[in-house]
């Protein structure tokens, strides 16, 4: 098994055995050395860590929102996903959420949609770097967010990556989620869905508010939220 430790999940200035709010009642989710292994000949280099230097991936300050493997396991078993349910990434960047739920998610499939050509490219060639029974359950699109409108309510767990979303266009995500199945799981990644950070979108309860570690430079704010009803 791998042996994360708390700093790869989110980074606090405090030594290893001290605890802040930011960081209070996290947990760390350790998976298979193998199934990591995996995801580092496609990211990064197996002997990396938390102390040094992330690589900076292609499209600047909105890429570096994406979130490193430990700080996504953890986040994936926070939304306690069931075997073969579906994610849907608007605003995909790299690939790393979707190439991280296929291999941590039982014949979980992955839809990512990301408008940066250079963004998508990057994730086509992660994705093909993967083992291919990992690969056909990962699919990448390039194109508009709202594209695809139509097809949301497919997927089980959602997260939005808001970096570059003006306020109308991130109101016409929030509006666009209503019509998600009861028990969905929206993440929204920086930013809230709501001018009020407490508030929820119609229809959903604001779950859970957590700081996670970015491939970039510190954290970035991740807002889970609940869609109301029965799973």
């Amino acid at each position: 098994m791998t042996h994360f430790v708390l700093n790869d999940v989110v980074q606090c200035a405090h030594g290893p055995a001290g605890r802040c709010l930011q960081c209070s009642g996290r947990l760390v989710q350790n998976v298979p050395l193998q199934l990591y292994s995996g995801w580092c000949s496609v990211y990064s280099s197996p002997a990396s860590s938390s102390t040094s230097p992330a690589p900076r991936p292609p499209g600047g300050a909105a890429a570096a929102r994406e979130l490193p493997f430990p700080a996504l396991a953890a986040l994936i078993a926070c939304l306690a996903p069931e075997p073969g349910e579906r994610l849907l990434h608007l605003g995909s960047g790299a690939g790393r959420a979707l190439a991280a739920w296929a291999l941590l998610v039982p014949r979980g499939a992955a839809c990512g949609v990301e408008s940066c050509p250079l963004l998508h490219g990057a994730a086509l060639a992660a994705v093909n770097r993967l083992d291919p029974e990992v690969q056909q359950r990962v699919f990448a699109h390039n194109g508009d967010l709202f594209d695809m409108q139509g097809d949301w309510h497919q997927a089980s767990a959602i997260l939005v990556n808001t970096d570059g979303l003006d306020d109308n266009r991130l109101r016409r995500v929030a509006e666009g989620l209503v019509a998600a199945g009861p028990g969905a799981r929206v993440v929204s990644i920086s930013r809230p869905l709501c001018p009020d950070a407490r508030s929820a979108p119609l229809g959903f309860e604001l779950a859970r508010q957590a700081a996670y570690r970015t491939v970039g430079l510190g954290n970035t704010n991740v807002f889970i939220y609940r869609k109301v009803g029965a799973g």
